[in-house]
């Protein structure tokens, strides 16, 4: 019975290499950090206890042996501390992680880390107040790959329209407003360096509406304009859209105060 709970038997002083039965827990345990010291130290002492009396092992060999530990520790610790580093080091930073799903599935999810914790010797990075271990981590997103990723556009680019001042339409076209960090709640229209006056100017569920009211105010000719996004980059569409006025009817400073 006392064998079965030995690793390795110990016989003359020698360790014995052939193996023994183990438990279920050591089989499960075995090969984790704390094991392996652990399982060093046990051999090292009854090694000690049942070396040969006529062939006793020397100083130069215990004190080996305690390097070989020591080594161990060290480089443990040295693992532990630059997990720990990388993972301090993902806090603002765009990552990919796999998770479990309520389902028991494996989902992928993306998001920016708020905090790291430390408990119980474990460092967790939180993701939208989910916590993951770097187990979980598969992909570190530059902020610019990212940005440029989810950033605002035209869903079509180059689009010509006409607006014709005998029969004024409003003109509308689709943007894409981004998403996440890069996201944009309105746009601005220009012309050169000319900004079009905003409140004819409406964005609605990824619509943009310019109203006739303003077009009509344009002389007759052909128009190159820039879509600009208020997302915190600016992102400026160049040469979005192409406008030919025809038949322009602008409004008098008079006939504005009598409207």
């Amino acid at each position: 019975m006392a064998d079965d709970l030995l690793i390795q038997k110990v016989v003359d002083g020698k360790i014995n290499k052939t193996a023994t039965k183990t438990t279920k827990e050591e089989t499960e345990t075995r090969g984790t950090s704390n094991l392996g010291k652990d399982a060093f130290l046990q051999l090292l002492v009854a090694e000690m206890q049942n070396q040969d009396p006529l062939e006793p092992s020397t100083n130069t060999e215990w004190i080996s042996q305690l390097a070989t530990f020591s080594q161990l520790e060290e480089l443990q610790s040295l693992s532990s501390t630059t997990e720990n580093t990388q993972i301090f080091s993902l806090v603002g930073k765009q990552v990919v992680v796999t998770g479990e799903s309520p389902a028991g599935g494996k989902i992928t999810k993306s998001g920016i880390v708020d905090y790291v914790t430390y408990n119980g010797g474990e460092a967790k990075f939180s993701i939208d107040g989910n916590l993951y271990t770097m187990e979980n981590l598969t992909s570190i997103v530059g902020e610019n790959y990212y940005y440029e990723k989810n950033k605002p556009s035209l869903v079509k680019k180059g689009e010509n329209f006409t607006f014709d001042g005998d029969a004024p339409q409003d003109i509308q076209f689709e943007v894409n407003m981004g998403t996440d960090v890069a996201a944009a709640e309105n746009v601005a229209l220009m012309i050169g360096n000319t900004v079009l006056p905003s409140d004819c100017v409406v964005v609605n569920n990824n619509t943009v509406t310019v109203k006739a009211d303003l077009l009509q105010e344009l002389a007759a000719g052909v128009y190159a304009i820039d879509v600009v996004f208020d997302d915190k980059n600016f992102t400026t569409v160049k040469d979005a859209l192409n406008l030919t006025v025809f038949n322009p009817h602008p409004t008098t400073d008079g006939e504005k105060e009598e409207g």
